[in-house]
């Protein structure tokens, strides 16, 4: 029978029986010292994977709020128009009223309170206007923030990847490089 390693074997493991054999106690201890930093080193990528997952929930949360607090600022503005529109028809229904009542004399000064009321109306239209457009300003700011926000914490975990692969890689050229310089003793 040959000395192949069982399925459920990790690769790992195997690779470490063949070092072993091949280099002896010395290799063993260094093999065991690789062993025992790629497992802090996978430690580590869990910890950052959690932080990682952690940011992207707290950024979804954050999109969830801003989300909502514009809700609520498009709902308080239709609220406010509406008010606004029925403040209008009111006045525009009192001013009826009161110019059927009054005689021809008193059309003069309902004319002036026509004009105060466009007026008022006018200054109304402008403050919501005002209101718009600062609730559009602050959502853009919002939403600029968040973008720029979730582009970095992509950025920031490609490039934990990335850094994580090289770090394996270098690792596991150190060991063979140390492996064949111990045989080559």
């Amino acid at each position: 029978m040959t000395d192949e390693p069982s399925a459920a074997e990790p690769l790992w493991a195997s690779f470490q029986d063949v070092v072993e054999q091949l280099t002896g106690p010395l290799a063993a201890s260094t093999v065991e010292r690789v062993a025992e930093e790629v497992g802090r080193l996978d430690k580590s990528l869990a910890e950052l994977r959690k932080d990682l997952s952690g940011l992207a929930v707290e950024q979804d949360d954050a999109a969830r709020a801003l989300k909502k607090q514009q809700e609520a600022l498009i709902r308080e503005n239709q609220q406010l128009r509406c008010q606004l529109e029925a403040l209008k028809n009111d006045l525009a229904e009192q001013l009826k009223l009161s110019h059927e009542a009054q005689s021809a004399a008193a059309r003069e000064d309902t004319a002036g309170v026509l004009r105060e009321v466009s007026r008022a109306v006018e200054e109304a239209r402008s403050s919501a206007t005002v209101l718009e457009a600062a609730v559009g300003e602050r959502l853009a700011r919002l939403s600029a923030s968040w973008a720029a926000d979730v582009e970095a914490l992509r950025a920031g975990q490609s490039a934990t990847h990335r850094l994580a692969r090289v770090t394996v890689m270098l690792l596991s050229l150190a060991l063979v490089l140390g492996a064949v310089g111990v045989v080559l003793r």
